[in-house]
């Protein structure tokens, strides 16, 4: 009475379709996810899950310091400042000019390499830089001549 293939033969009509139906509906969710046909232990794969999720959290972690030291950084900076007395653009430095604004590098490196200049407005008239931006800077400007 202890066979195992006794007791399969005898289950009743409902029990039998539920084995069935379930086998099936495993195997159709197997077919889906390769780690369930790896035949791989179920500790192993808590092994796995835990591995993947402390490494998510890791990058998690070091995106949010990142992102902390970014504004840490960004407040640390001094605040933007215009010049205290006016520039001489025949004498002032590339440096000095990027300090104004609307005057990046190259702007810069262009009122450098076009001196000498008579007067403020000439910037404006050798189109190195526009009429708004020479409105914003000019009181900030002077040319004085050696």
């Amino acid at each position: 009475m202890n066979n195992p293939r006794l007791k399969r033969e005898t289950l009743s009509i409902e029990e039998a379709t539920t084995t069935r139906s379930s086998n099936r509906m495993w195997r159709s969710r197997s077919s889906m996810f390769p780690i369930w046909q790896s035949g791989m232990p179920r500790q192993k794969k808590r092994e796995v899950t835990f591995f993947a999720t402390t490494i998510i959290l890791v990058l998690m972690a070091v995106a949010a310091a990142a992102v902390g030291a970014i504004n840490i950084w960004w407040f640390a900076q001094p605040p933007f400042e215009l010049p205290r007395s006016p520039l001489d653009i025949n004498t002032a430095t590339v440096s000095e000019l990027t300090t104004l604004p609307g005057i990046d590098l190259s702007t810069a490196e262009r009122i450098v390499s076009e001196r000498p200049y008579t007067g403020t407005d000439d910037l404006v008239q050798k189109n190195i830089i526009t009429q708004a931006t020479y409105d914003r800077i000019k009181d900030h400007l002077v040319a004085k001549q050696k």
